[in-house]
């Protein structure tokens, strides 16, 4: 497939001398936790693929998986782990639960190249065949920003002939015009150009990264903080979960140290999401393109659809995820779903007791609905 030429697939972890330096990645603590009765251990967790930029990290419970499914994390400040609690209850679902893991740009050196929108999008499908190996159908699930690259990249595949069996969307900015955010209006009234000037910086030479240009993670800490700032004094729901801790493991992973622990995100990155997310709203106009391949989303037909949005969501407000449906016009009406979770907020749809039991009840079903429609070979 072309994107072998242009992101380079790896199998394995990295040799000793090839890996990032300490700091890139956050540890998710998954592996052998869990209770360990009849002789069934705790997942197992190992990087079943390296690419550019990015890893692919596979939890596993059973040494030949049956039901994978790729946990597209979001590009938007938080490491990975912030899809922690999400990745532990889908293991109670499937087989292997695998993520995309991005790291710290501040640590990538410059000789790894760039990582834009476009790459996002060809290292998600790329890690999304690297999970079905040996042919048998994956299941995606794209989480907040990373909902987009998530939906191209199925597209993508779809195109070549290996549409995943499901996707699944939760609380992404498909169409970000629709019920617009206080996030969206203020990215139109800015010019590109000022806003490159005002928040990308480049690493100094005290870095694996010196040279790159980065928006870096104490912008979105500042960012972060004025968010639950207005939280507090609206009555949203994050500051009563952050003191309140539904999660899977409180103590060792509470919500807050999640949210706090920010990373540096490729500049390049974040100037193209700004411009082709939140500007030209590329993709929900049928305009996306990836390395010169048009994401066309009536390639899907026979994945089965699945968007969920928290009623009181204020960062990717209610409609916006559930455009997908109305890009998604050859998907039939029998496979498409649409959850909106009521009182919750964005980080509900990922984390605690709601997302176990409204979102993960619903993500198992459309699972396997998309299985049940898999075409017979």
């Amino acid at each position: 497939m072309w994107l072998d030429d242009l992101r380079p697939l790896q199998f394995g972890a990295p040799a000793e001398g090839e890996r990032l330096s300490e700091g890139a990645y956050q540890a998710f603590g998954i592996a052998g936790s869990g209770a360990t009765v009849a002789n069934v251990v705790g997942p197992r967790d190992v990087v079943g693929a390296r690419l550019p930029f990015g890893q692919l990290r596979i939890f596993s419970r059973s040494p030949q998986p049956r039901r994978r499914v790729l946990v597209v994390a979001p590009l938007s400040g938080a490491y990975p782990f912030l899809m922690r609690d999400l990745m532990v209850a889908l293991l109670d679902i499937a087989d292997a639960a695998a993520i995309t893991e991005w790291p710290n740009a501040r640590y990538v050196p410059v000789s790894a190249g760039r990582f834009g929108f476009a790459e996002n999008c060809m290292e998600t499908a790329q890690m999304a065949r690297a999970l079905s190996e040996d042919g048998d159908g994956i299941h995606i699930i794209g989480v907040c920003q990373g909902a987009l690259p998530a939906l191209a990249a199925a597209c993508l595949l779809a195109e070549a002939g290996a549409a995943p069996l499901s996707l699944s969307l939760i609380g992404g900015p498909i169409d970000p015009s629709r019920n617009p955010t206080r996030l969206w209006r203020v990215l139109q009234e800015r010019s590109l150009e000022a806003l490159e000037q005002q928040v990308i910086e480049t690493v100094s030479s005290a870095f694996p990264g010196a040279g790159r240009r980065i928006f870096p993670a104490w912008r979105q800490i500042d960012a972060f903080a004025l968010y639950l700032w207005r939280q507090g004094m609206t009555g949203g729901d994050l500051p009563f979960r952050l003191a309140f801790d539904d999660g899977d493991d409180p103590m060792r992973f509470p919500l807050a140290r999640l949210c706090w622990n920010m990373m540096d995100v490729a500049g390049e990155f974040f100037m193209e999401n700004v411009a082709t997310v939140f500007r030209e709203n590329a993709l929900a106009r049928d305009r996306l393109t990836v390395a010169g391949h048009a994401v066309r989303a009536q390639a899907l037909s026979t994945t089965a659809l699945l968007t969920v949005e928290g009623a009181v969501d204020d960062i990717s407000a209610r409609t916006q995820t559930e455009a997908a449906h109305d890009l998604c016009l050859n998907i039939p009406a029998g496979l498409k779903r649409q959850l909106v979770v009521p009182h919750a907020g964005h980080f509900a749809l990922f984390y605690g007791r709601r997302m176990r039991e409204s979102v993960l009840p619903a993500l198992a079903e459309v699972m396997q609905a998309g299985e049940a429609a898999r075409p017979v070979t």
